[in-house]
Formats: structure tokens, C-alpha cells, sequence
């Protein structure tokens, strides 16, 4: 049995490896014929030879193609240096040989000859300077147009005066591109506006006037035009005006253009110009996704349009791409951490947001819609304590589970600013659905860390300080602030008893160096947790304390509550000691 299988891969295997040597012999055969037409070939044959055998045989194809460039016929010179500059781009160390014969050929009597031996030598890293006279003669000559004119201007940018170029580049540029445009390739449409970009790059002034004068030339042009004059500095005189003209244009690519340009059009003067044209063109659906993209970038620095880019929201006939794009327009105009913008322009935005925003966030599932207004309203509502009401409203209005999540995530993030928002976090722990508990809990954890222990002392309200008036009105004075501090420090019972009696354990302490309003007892005692010297002694002076009814449950200077900074500092003895 063995052997029949090994006779069946035999079969197998051997026409395989026959057919790979009929391959080879082939391959060999037209190498052979091609060294062959290389060695004795006609001009024409050795040139087809050459390009058969490519790269790889250059030291065979070198001396030939350079022969050949002072051949009789032009015909065979050009083919010769195309060749060349073929294979030198490809690998130019491998053809330096050539370098003199195309040296040579830069005074070719044919300019197409001497322009393609030229972008031989530039391929060979040859300096654009020993170039340029050969490419100036040929433009002086003033016979060579087209794609030879091309050449030479080209190898002159960045060299000679840019606006004599520029004709020779925009002739060719018009041709290609026109060619393009009924079928034709497109890699010769690029290689004209990467030499159009660099001689604009040049910034020489004397391009603007023959640049404006050719946007008109071809529409297949004006929109590529318009991006080269955009970058000069100054922009061109009543640039801005020219592109609100274009916006009207009938071609989409040059509307297209002339709106995303006008984006960048940012300063005032500019902004009062278009952005009301933008506004209007919201309600022409041809024209929307591009005024909305200008006002996208003009977000933040202009009112102009915030109303109706919120309608657009709003308008469920416009779609719902359109609509979701709006809502997102109006996000970044209210946006205030864009430093660029205007204080007011970020509130006028932020009122026209939450006119849309605020219904969608309290009703919509996780949508798109959803997404849209939540994705930037930290920025929106810049404060925090602000911006964890509105969450907590959010989430008491919106019945579903996971934009409860998605909030409730967000008011964890706030810490102890998210406690506007406690009141829904808390009621939110009541859910049905085991995931929205779960993160109301660990919300609440967060932002009231001592929640359970505020509870169980019966969740009595947060006491405030008395006013400096009703404590002089009382005659009531707190306890010594220097004697309670150094007590507690070195956990001095006695001597803190002595200082804090029933009638001022809640008042703030007496300390006329400390700015605003001095700490209570409590707090001070909650202010060493964690400090080795005051730690033995501060469970019995906060029992005390506790003892004469002061309320752990308060609120500090900097508006975090007291016995929420407990649960992290205290040890668990002391926290015991606050909760009783």
C-alpha cells in the first residue's frame, strides 16, 4: 500500500517540478536574447534589451544606454536618457557610470533629451544647482512647452525667481488634470501639484495675482488653486470674500473647498462676513454638511448661528446624521476649554446645548444621539459641584438602565463634588436592575464615603457654623484654638476638657491668626488622624467630644465633609468613636 502512495506523489510532484524547469528554461531563453540584442542589437532593440534585463544587469546596461545618448537620432538619445533616469531612481549607485554621458547630454539641441538627463542627474543626487543652467536654457530657448517646459521650470523651484515658473507649471498642470478629468491617469496630476505646492511654498508674493487669475481657468483646477493661495501670508486681498463666491459654485469639489477654507477664515472681521452665509446654508441640504463643518471650526469665537444650528437638532426632517452633526457643533462651541473661544460665545452655546441636550440625556437610551450630548459636557459645565446636579437630574429622568450607569459612572468620578447629585445616586441604589445598584453604590462610595456611618447615626442634617453675629449675640465664645491645637496634638485629655465644654464644642474655635472661619473641635481632632504623637490619646478626646453633642457630620473650609474625610484618615477606633 505504501508503495502505490508514493507512486501516486510521485505523479504528483513531477509534473510540478517540470513545469518549473520548463519556467526557467524560458526565463533564460529571453535573458540569453536580450544580452544578445543588448551586445549586437539595433539601437531600438538594445533599448528594449536594456529594459528587459532592468536593475539587475546595470553594469551590462550602463556603457549601452551611455553610448547611446550620443546617438544620431533623437528618437534613440531621448529613449536612452528616459531609460536612464528610469533606473537611476530605482538605484542610482548602480548607473553612476552614466553620470558623465548625461553630463554630456545636458546640452543636448533636444530639450526633451537634455531634461530627462537631467532628472537622471538629480536622481543621482547631483546638486539642483548644476542643473539649473542646462533647465534655463531650455525655458530661454522658448521652443520647449508641455511636459518638457515642465521639467526644466520644475527643477528650478526653489532656485530662481518663482512667478517667470509659474506658467510653465500651471500649463501643464491645466493639460493633465483636464485629461484626468475625462479618464486619463491621475499619477501625472499629482506630480504637477507637488511642483505647483512647492513653488507656492516659496511664498514669493508674485504668484497671487496669475493664481487668482487662473482659478477660472478649468474647474477641475480652482479647487486645488484655492488650497495653494490659502497659506500665503497676508492672505490675498478680499480672500475671504473670493471663497464665499465659490461656496455657490456649481462643481461640489470647489464648494467643498471653499467652505473648508473658510473654516480657517477666524478672525472676527472674516467670521461677521461668512458665518452668517454658513447659517443660511443650513437650510439648503446640498450645502449643510459643509456650513456646518465651517461653523464646526468656528466654534467657540462667533454666536452667529448657535440658534439654528440647534434648530437643526431639533428638525427631524434634516436626518439624523445631520441632526447628531449639529448637536456636536453646538458641544464644541460651548466647549470651554477651547482657550481659542469666547467666554460669552461658550455660554450662549452651552444655553442653546442644554435646550437640546438636556431632554435627549433625561429620555434616550445610549444612542448615538446620547453619545452626542454626553461626550463633552464635563466641558460644558465646567464646575463640578454644577455639573453633578445636572447628572443627577439625568439620572432620575432617564429610565434607562444603562445611560443610569453611564451617569452614575460619571458622579463616582466627582468625588466628593458629586454630592449635588446624592439625593439621585442614593435613590438610584433602589433599582430593580442589579447593574444600575451596583454602580449607584459605588457612586455613593465615592462621593459620601461615610454614607453608612452618617445613616446610622440617623442621617441628621450637616450642622453649619453659627454666624459670627449670632455667636456675639449669644455672648458665646469658642475655645482657645492655640491651647485645643497643642492638646489634641500630644493627646491631652484633661487639657482638652478643660478648653471645650457643651456650650462651644460646635463653635469654631478662637484663633485670630487663621483666615476665615477657624475649625470646630471636631474637626481640628479629625485634622491629626494619622499623626504618630496624637494618635494614642484621640480616640478618648473624640469620644469626648461626641460625648458633649458635636456633629462629625458637618461640612469643612473647602466644603468636604468631615466625617467622609474620617473614613480615609482615621483609624477604624476613631471612626467608631465619631459614629456613636
Amino acid at each position: 500500500m505504501w508503495m502505490r502512495s508514493l507512486c501516486v506523489v510521485a505523479l504528483v510532484v513531477a509534473p510540478c517540478l517540470a513545469q518549473a524547469d520548463i519556467g526557467d528554461r524560458f526565463f533564460a531563453k529571453i535573458q540569453k536574447d536580450a544580452l544578445r540584442d543588448l551586445e549586437r542589437g539595433k539601437p531600438a532593440q538594445q533599448i528594449e534589451a536594456a529594459g528587459q534585463l532592468g536593475v539587475a544587469f546595470a553594469p551590462q546596461v550602463t556603457p549601452v544606454l551611455a553610448n547611446l545618448l550620443a546617438h544620431p537620432d533623437p528618437v534613440i538619445r531621448l529613449a536612452a536618457a528616459e531609460k536612464l533616469w528610469e533606473f537611476a531612481a530605482q538605484q542610482a549607485d548602480a548607473f553612476a557610470a552614466a553620470e558623465p554621458a548625461l553630463r554630456q547630454a545636458l546640452a543636448d539641441a533636444d530639450a526633451a533629451v537634455a531634461m530627462n538627463a537631467a532628472g537622471a542627474l538629480a536622481a543621482m543626487d547631483v546638486p539642483a544647482r548644476d542643473l539649473a543652467d542646462a533647465r534655463r536654457r531650455v525655458l530661454d530657448d522658448g521652443r520647449a512647452r508641455g511636459y518638457v517646459a515642465f521639467l526644466a521650470a520644475r527643477g528650478l523651484v526653489g532656485i530662481d525667481p518663482a512667478p517667470p515658473l509659474l506658467p510653465y507649471l500651471l500649463e501643464y498642470y491645466f493639460n493633465v488634470i483636464e485629461e484626468e478629468a475625462r479618464g486619463g491617469s491621475d499619477d501625472n496630476v499629482e506630480i504637477a501639484e507637488k511642483a505647483l505646492t512647492a513653488l507656492c511654498n516659496t511664498q514669493d508674493r508674485g504668484l497671487i495675482a496669475p493664481l487668482l487669475a487662473a482659478l477660472d481657468e478649468t474647474p477641475p483646477a480652482t479647487a486645488f488653486l484655492l488650497e495653494r493661495l490659502a497659506p500665503f501670508k497676508p492672505k490675498p486681498e478680499g480672500w475671504t470674500a473670493r471663497l464665499l463666491r465659490y461656496t455657490a459654485s456649481p462643481y461640489p469639489d470647489i464648494r467643498d473647498s471653499a467652505w473648508d477654507l473658510l473654516g480657517d477664515e477666524l478672525d472676527p472681521g472674516s467670521l461677521d462676513l461668512w458665518a452668517p452665509v454658513a447659517t443660511r446654508a443650513l437650510a439648503d441640504p446640498e450645502q449643510r454638511e459643509d456650513a456646518l463643518a465651517a461653523l464646526a471650526d468656528a466654534a467657540g469665537r462667533t454666536s452667529h448661528g448657535l440658534g439654528d444650528v440647534a434648530a437643526l437638532a431639533r428638525n427631524s426632517a434634516a436626518g439624523e446624521e445631520a441632526q447628531v452633526r449639529a448637536i456636536e457643533v453646538l458641544a464644541d462651541a460651548a466647549d470651554t476649554s477651547d482657550s481659542d473661544g469666547v467666554a460669552s460665545v461658550h455660554a450662549a452655546a452651552r444655553k442653546q446645548w442644554e435646550s437640546v441636550c438636556s431632554p435627549l440625556l433625561g429620555t434616550r437610551p445610549v444612542d448615538v444621539w446620547f453619545k452626542a450630548c454626553r461626550s463633552n459636557h464635563h466641558y460644558i459645565i465646567a464646575d463640578d459641584r454644577e455639573r453633578a446636579v445636572k447628572l443627577g437630574e439625568w439620572l432620575s429622568a432617564n429610565p434607562n438602565a444603562d445611560a443610569k450607569i453611564e451617569f452614575l459612572q460619571n458622579i463616582e468620578s466627582l468625588w466628593d463634588k458629586g454630592v449635588g447629585a446624592m439625593d439621585a445616586t442614593r435613590a438610584a441604589m433602589a433599582h430593580a436592575d442589579p447593574a444600575v445598584a451596583k454602580a449607584a453604590e459605588a457612586a455613593m462610595n465615592r462621593i459620601r464615603p461615610a454614607w453608612r456611618e452618617a445613616d446610622a447615626r440617623g442621617a441628621r442634617p450637616a450642622a453649619t457654623a453659627p454666624a459670627a453675629g449670632q455667636i456675639a449675640l449669644e455672648k458665646a465664645r469658642g475655645a482657645d484654638g492655640a491651647g485645643l491645637f497643642a492638646a489634641i496634638s500630644s493627646g491631652q485629655l484633661a487639657r482638652v476638657k478643660a478648653l471645650v465644654k457643651a456650650s462651644n464644642v460646635n463653635l469654631p474655635v478662637h484663633y485670630p491668626q487663621v483666615e476665615g472661619t477657624p475649625p470646630t473641635p471636631i474637626t481640628v481632632a479629625v485634622n491629626y488622624c494619622g499623626i504618630p504623637q496624637a494618635e494614642a490619646g484621640l480616640k478618648a478626646i473624640v469620644e469626648y467630644l461626641i460625648s458633649l453633642g458635636a456633629d462629625p457630620d458637618v461640612s469643612t473650609h473647602d466644603g468636604s465633609n468631615l466625617l467622609d474625610r474620617a473614613k480615609y484618615s482615621c483609624s477604624p477606633e476613631v471612626m467608631t468613636a465619631l459614629t456613636r
